[in-house]
């Protein structure tokens, strides 16, 4: 299970990299020293994503879903398809998009606020932030989280998914930058797709 966490992280962090970096090396890169900044602001990051999975396990254990979980991964499945379609060509789903995009307003303006402080609580809490960003990678695994055995290995399972991707968001922010800029690429539609 843990391998798993690790291995999903690290495979989709190149998602990460299209869709977050961008984001975190704009705020890390607000005071010196950057790789402190970029190690606090995703420890941040990583800490709502262990949050996120205790909440699913949480409401998972509620329920027996041994015997559904081919329906519910197909369900699921289905459900993150719709979001990378949404995503990637902007198609309106009618209750959906409205509530994405209230979602993602409110943390845009709360992300704004605290980018303005430049403290390390602020790097922080714009770390936890991102973690609640809509992204259909951490909707993968917290699918997972739907099928463990308590809270604490969800949020584990998430912390570790976490991991995974830290060699990208800390290691390749600032290559990919200037290979970005430099070839006018967008990951966007690709790292939706």
């Amino acid at each position: 299970m843990w391998l798993t966490a690790l291995l999903i992280g690290f495979a989709g962090s190149f998602h990460c990299l299209g869709m977050c970096s961008p984001l975190a090396m704009a705020v890390t890169t607000l005071r010196k020293p950057f790789f402190i900044n970029r190690l606090v602001y995703n420890s941040g990051r990583i800490f709502m994503y262990g949050l996120l999975g205790a909440l699913v396990s949480a409401f998972g254990s509620l329920f027996r879903l041994s015997g559904f979980q081919n329906i519910l991964t197909i369900v699921l499945g289905s459900v993150l398809i719709i979001l990378g379609l949404a995503g990637s060509s902007h198609i309106r789903i009618p209750l959906l998009s409205s509530v994405i995009l209230r979602i993602t307003s409110r943390i845009k303006s709360l992300f704004a606020r605290f980018l303005q402080e430049k403290a390390i609580l602020s790097i922080t809490i714009m770390g936890m932030l991102n973690g609640l960003l809509p992204c259909g990678l951490t909707y993968l695994a917290l699918t997972y989280c739907l099928t463990v055995a308590n809270a604490a290995n969800g949020f584990l399972f998430m912390m570790i998914f976490g991991v995974g991707t830290l060699p990208v968001m800390l290691g390749f922010t600032s290559v990919i930058h200037v290979l970005i800029n430099r070839f006018n690429f967008t990951f966007r539609n690709l790292s939706t797709v």
